[in-house]
């Protein structure tokens, strides 16, 4: 004979548990979302942390207003660090819920290290980014998506420059990757796409021993580094063409790369 299930008393009983537990849970569900979002639980206190130079504070207080949507519970972390990482200087943010009633917010400020294109600054990670700055930088050139390359060469050949109290002023990579450099008191040294490195390192032996004597009593304006085993020096004043103004010297005119 057949037997339905509603009268069966031990399968009614597990349905209505099973029921039971799922109206549990949905409830239950609604009641928290529905406490977390009791203004008991607003948050009461921002603390922002972190050394800031450049970054405009009423910039970073407005950030944080807007971003800030619903209670201790129900913010969305994302927003808010999202709002606040486009405010200028600003290379990266935290946010954290703090209890009670409290949210920490750390930023780091992008440090500039250059100018990019004339339209931009580079920080010292190499990274492009846009904010407005008044003091003086060494200005980089370089294709989209070269500043971290550029950033590289920059420590590469500063380096040995401090010893000769000399900086870079601009430093320029080609959409072919050729490299030039410029010092601080006007000379410009080409390096081409090949071994740059070892030319670089190979000039600056060279400026340190014979800079002068190379300048022959005028003013050493270029130096172009892409011959294989010597260089080209472009002088001004000095010497028998002191009345033309600049000099060519060649040495070891070899083809250049």
């Amino acid at each position: 004979m057949w037997h339905s299930v509603w009268d069966d008393a031990a399968i009614l009983n597990r349905v209505s548990a099973v029921l039971a537990v799922l109206a549990l849970g949905v409830f239950g569900t609604i009641a928290i979302k529905w406490l977390a979002a009791r203004p008991v639980f607003a948050i009461q206190r921002v603390v922002v942390t972190g050394e800031m130079r450049n970054a405009d504070p009423a910039q970073i207080a407005a950030a944080v207003q807007h971003g800030l949507r619903g209670t201790f519970f129900t913010m969305d972390l994302a927003a808010a660090r999202d709002a606040l990482q486009k405010v200028p200087w600003v290379r990266q943010v935290s946010v954290r819920r703090q209890w009670p009633g409290r949210l920490g917010i750390a930023v780091e400020e992008h440090q500039p290290l250059a100018r990019w294109n004339d339209t931009a600054l580079v920080n010292t990670q190499g990274e492009v980014f846009d904010a407005e700055y008044g003091e003086e930088l060494p200005d980089f050139y370089g294709p989209d998506g070269t500043a971290g390359e550029v950033t590289a060469h920059y420590r590469e050949f500063s380096a040995p420059l401090r010893t000769l109290q000399l900086g870079i002023d601009a430093l320029s990579r080609s959409a072919r990757g050729a490299w030039d450099v410029k010092l601080d008191d006007g000379m410009t040294i080409a390096l081409g796409r090949e071994q740059v490195g070892e030319r670089w390192a190979r000039w600056m032996q060279v400026s340190e021993r014979y800079r002068d004597r190379i300048a022959q009593g005028g003013q050493l304006a270029a130096v172009d580094m892409r011959y294989a085993n010597g260089f080209a020096a472009r002088i001004i004043g000095g010497g028998k063409d002191e009345a033309a103004g600049t000099r060519v010297t060649k040495a070891v005119p070899a083809k250049r790369g």
